[in-house]
C-alpha cells in the first residue's frame, strides 16, 4: 500500500513538474516581496514652511505682492552691485537718512560695512521678519554655501543683517541696510541757568534707539552729567513706566561754557509697542571743584556734597508719528 502511494505521488510530480515549479517560483517571489516591504521604511520627504514674505514675528502678516516683487528685485540688484565691487551703485540705492545715520554720509564707511557684511558671499536668503504699516523689515543671510531654507544637517558660515523697505506715499520704496529703520526729528529743549539740553532726533534701528543730544554748559563751573558715581544718571522712560539705561556707559563732563553733541543708545526693539516717552538726566551736578574719578573716594564724596547745585533734567520725546 505504501509503495503504491509513493508511485502515485511520483507519477503526479512527474506529470505536473512544470506547473509545480512555476507555482513555487511565484510563491517565492511573493514571499520575498512581502518580506522586503515589511522591513522597508519609506524615506521621509523634506518638509519646509519657508515663506520668505510672511513675517516671522506675526505669521498672519505678509508683504503685499507688489511690494514683495519689488523687494526681490531691489535685493538682487543691491547684492549684485556689492559682489561686483560697484560700491557707488550699491550706496546709491540707500535712503538719504540711512546714508546719514548709519554711514555719516561717507561712502568709505559704507564700503567697510559692505565688505564686512557680505564679503565674497555667493548666495543670500531672505525672510520677512516684521511688518509695521508701510515698513517691512527683512532678515538677510549671506553665505558661501547653500543656505538653510528648511534643510537639516547643513553646516555653513553666514552673516546676516536687517534690511528695511519703506513704501512712500508716492508708491516708491526706500531701502535701508545695517539694521537702520527710520529717524524722527524731536527738537525738544529743556534748560535752566546751568544747563541746556537739546534732544535733536531719534535714530531708530531694529534693536536699539539712538538719541542725538546737544548739551550746553551755561555756567562757569564744571558740570558732571555722568561719571558712574550716582544712581539713575541717564535713563529712557517708556510708556509702561519701565526704564532703560544706555547700552554704553561713559563719563560725561562739561567744562565751563562748553557745548557737546552726544549720541545715547538704548536697547529697544522697533516693533515693540512700548514707546519711549522721555529722556532723563537724573543726577546732574554743578561742581565748584571736580577732581575726576581717579582719586580717593573721600575726595569724590566731599566734592559731591559741596556741589553748587544738584538737579535732574527731563525732556519729553516723541518716537513715532
Amino acid at each position: 500500500m505504501w509503495t503504491d502511494f509513493r508511485l502515485k505521488v511520483r507519477h503526479f510530480l512527474r506529470k505536473n513538474a512544470k506547473i509545480i515549479f512555476i507555482a513555487v517560483c511565484i510563491w517565492s517571489v511573493v514571499f520575498f516581496i512581502n518580506l522586503f516591504l515589511k522591513n522597508y521604511e519609506a524615506p521621509v520627504d523634506l518638509q519646509t514652511t519657508y515663506e520668505p514674505h510672511t513675517s516671522v514675528m506675526d505669521s498672519g502678516s505678509s508683504v503685499p505682492k507688489k511690494v514683495s516683487n519689488r523687494v526681490e528685485e531691489m535685493l538682487e540688484e543691491y547684492v549684485g552691485y556689492c559682489l561686483e565691487g560697484n560700491v557707488e551703485s550699491a550706496y546709491g540705492m540707500l535712503s538719504d537718512t540711512c546714508k546719514e545715520c548709519s554711514f555719516e554720509n561717507n561712502i568709505d564707511n559704507f564700503t567697510a560695512y559692505m565688505i564686512n557684511k557680505i564679503g565674497s558671499a555667493k548666495r543670500y536668503a531672505i525672510q520677512d521678519y516684521s511688518n509695521n504699516k508701510n515698513t517691512y523689515i527683512y532678515q538677510i543671510k549671506y553665505s558661501e554655501d547653500m543656505l538653510a531654507t528648511g534643510l537639516t544637517n547643513a553646516t555653513y558660515h553666514y552673516t546676516e543683517e536687517k534690511i528695511v523697505f519703506k513704501k512712500q506715499k508716492n508708491g516708491d520704496i526706500e531701502m535701508s541696510v545695517g539694521n537702520f529703520v527710520d529717524y524722527e526729528d524731536i527738537k525738544n529743549i529743556s534748560e535752566n541757568e546751568y544747563l541746556k539740553v537739546d534732544v535733536r532726533r531719534a535714530e531708530k534701528y531694529y534693536s536699539v534707539e539712538r538719541y542725538v543730544v546737544v548739551l550746553t554748559n551755561r555756567s562757569d563751573n564744571t558740570i558732571v552729567i555722568a561719571d558712574q558715581q550716582e544712581e539713575s544718571e541717564i535713563f529712557l522712560e517708556l510708556e509702561s513706566r519701565d526704564t532703560r539705561v544706555p547700552t554704553t556707559i561713559t563719563n560725561l563732563v562739561l567744562e565751563p561754557n562748553q557745548s557737546k553733541t552726544i549720541k545715547l543708545e538704548f536697547a529697544k526693539f522697533y516693533d515693540n509697542e512700548n514707546e519711549a516717552t522721555s529722556l532723563t538726566f537724573g543726577s546732574v551736578r554743578v561742581m565748584e571743584q571736580y577732581s575726576g574719578t581717579e582719586v580717593d573716594e573721600n575726595i569724590i564724596q566731599s566734592e559731591i556734597q559741596n556741589a553748587v547745585a544738584k538737579f535732574s533734567v527731563n525732556v519729553p520725546i516723541k518716537t513715532k508719528n
